[in-house]
């Protein structure tokens, strides 16, 4: 946990770094972590949840929503945030799927940020992300259409909205901030996030930059990500 002071903040972030399931954070992500902490003046969560090479996703929910469960103990309903990038943003949507699917009774968290969030392609999104491939140097169509035998780890019986998150029950969530770049491959996955939204009335708020990398705005030192990443500050700290 990343504190700016040392009696607990009013309000706390609970925050997933990427890495498609597979990669473990870097000094960057912590670096990242840390600036939401200063500038939101929330007290912010860095769980090294359970990677899919060596566990099954259900275990990445587990921990996940377990670190949700005790922060709405410690700071109270309505003051818990998620935010992530990359497979670390499906998370941070995820953790609240995984409460009504779970009937776990939890609020759900008071602002939902997903950088560049992503899924394994189903419906109409294969096609998309296979038209952006080129456009993008940092995610392979190719990972996408082979990560979820590495997210089963061998089980039969994971959730879809674990695999898509799109596919999940959208329930109680009043509204989720997604921010992309319009050239990345997992930008194709926007249509169907926004149909989720429609489908339960969650005000669905896109952000779109085109020509940036995947997660840009998770590098905030070049004006565009400065700017955008100055956008989720103001919404974390509403």
């Amino acid at each position: 946990m990343i504190q700016n002071h040392r009696q607990r903040a009013r309000r706390a972030v609970l925050y997933f770094f990427g890495g498609g399931m597979m990669l473990g954070s870097d000094k960057g992500d912590v670096s990242v972590a840390g600036k939401l902490a200063r500038e939101t003046d929330c007290d912010v969560w860095f769980p090294y949840y359970p990677l899919c090479t060596a566990h099954c996703i259900t275990e990445s929910y587990d921990m996940a929503f377990e670190c949700h469960r005790q922060m709405i103990e410690r700071y109270g309903a309505g003051n818990v945030s998620t935010c992530g990038c990359s497979s670390g943003g499906a998370l941070a949507i995820g953790i609240a799927l995984h409460n009504n699917a779970i009937s776990a009774g939890l609020p759900q968290p008071r602002h939902i940020v997903a950088v560049s969030p992503g899924e394994v392609p189903w419906n109409s999104e294969e096609e998309r992300m296979k038209r952006l491939n080129d456009s993008d140097v940092m995610v392979d169509y190719a990972f996408m259409s082979k990560v979820e035998k590495f997210m089963r780890h061998g089980r039969t019986d994971v959730p879809e909205y674990m695999i898509s998150t799109s596919r999940g029950d959208y329930t109680g969530i009043s509204k989720i901030h997604f921010f992309y770049s319009s050239s990345e491959v997992l930008y194709g996955a926007k249509e169907e996030y926004q149909k989720a939204c429609k489908k339960y009335g969650v005000v669905c708020e896109i952000d779109e930059r085109p020509g940036m990398i995947h997660c840009y705005c998770m590098l905030p030192y070049f004006p565009e990500a400065k700017e955008t990443f100055g956008k989720i500050v103001g919404i974390l700290r509403e």
